[in-house]
């Protein structure tokens, strides 16, 4: 008999300024709140330039985070590779996993906008390439990988330290499209899906996941699927719908679907709306709100999770 699966819930940290970016205190109640709450882990959004919205860095912000808590997942939803160095991210990122005492997790894809790609002065025509050596590049640093197809001898690779001694760092894989589907099959530890995602697609797009796990020789169950949906919990369906669609254009800088991709209105709506993504196949949930008011936090956790960590158990 195959073990239960493994159902984990997590919330965004208010690192995008719907309304203001928070200060220290805020930031460090609200990593607080959700850690004392039981949610799994904490996520941030990652941006380096938006001419519309604020945002805090993503790796400091975790990094700041990690100071203030002691058992959450801290987690990137989505780290934008191609536009840092590799080998500074490599350092960075192993070291805020270290300490944390291991409880990293890294969501990325190669997107970002082109005015990003501009300043950092990144090609966009060499963006897959790019990303896959990355990937490449962190995992040999970091010890989890050869370093013979990366052209980075051995003895330059093992001279940075701390490594992941006890587990590896995982790497979670955005994106939606066929390719990006393989490459979450071939290189990573799972397949983190976007907002966008409805419950039809990604059980689609999950299978798709599975089946090039499974032509590559990999084990299919060792793979993580993910997914992040905002979410406004309020007794007045109407309200919550309505602070929904007037934020997130702000930072999508086009209109968002918000009717159709988004969970709002009473606790009950909001748990049939995360079910359908559990019975597609999600298995981390992530959950983000468009305010920084750690009462929608409580919300969540009180209203909503208890919920789907019963239902989900049982129905799968």
């Amino acid at each position: 008999m195959n073990p239960r699966p493994t159902l984990k819930f997590g919330i965004y940290l208010p690192n995008v300024g719907w309304e203001d970016v928070p200060s220290s205190e805020e930031m460090k109640a609200f990593a607080a709140d959700a850690e004392a709450s039981g949610f799994d882990s904490v996520w941030v959004e990652d941006r380096l330039l938006h001419p519309g919205i604020d945002i805090l860095e993503a790796v400091t912000t975790l990094s700041f985070v990690a100071s203030c808590t002691t058992q959450v997942q801290l987690g990137t939803s989505v780290l934008l590779f191609n536009l840092r160095n590799p080998i500074p991210l490599a350092k960075s990122l192993s070291t805020l996993n270290h300490l944390s005492d291991g409880r990293l997790v890294v969501g990325a894809s190669l997107g970002g906008r082109p005015l990003e790609y501009e300043a950092s002065g990144i090609p966009t025509r060499t963006r897959v390439s790019r990303f896959v050596e990355t990937v490449e590049t962190l995992r040999s640093f970091w010890g989890q990988s050869d370093t013979a197809d990366i052209n980075i001898p051995t003895m330059v690779a093992e001279s940075m330290t701390p490594r992941p001694t006890r587990n590896p760092i995982p790497i979670l894989i955005g994106g939606r499209v066929e390719a990006a589907l393989k490459r979450a099959a071939r290189i990573g530890d799972g397949w983190l899906a976007s907002s966008t995602t409805t419950p039809e697609t990604f059980q689609r797009n999950w299978e798709i996941v599975r089946h090039h796990a499974i032509e590559l020789g990999r084990d299919p169950s060792s793979l993580m699927p993910a997914k992040f949906v905002y979410i406004d919990v309020d007794d007045s369906e109407e309200q919550a719908l309505k602070r929904l669609e007037s934020r997130l254009p702000r930072y999508y800088g086009a209109p968002y679907d918000a009717a159709n991709l988004t969970l709002y209105g009473p606790p009950d709506k909001c748990i049939e709306g995360a079910m359908r993504l559990l019975k597609a196949g999600v298995r981390t949930l992530i959950f983000a709100t468009v305010t920084s008011n750690r009462d929608q936090l409580q919300r969540i956790a009180q209203d909503v999770i208890p919920v789907l960590r019963k239902e989900g158990i049982s129905t799968f």
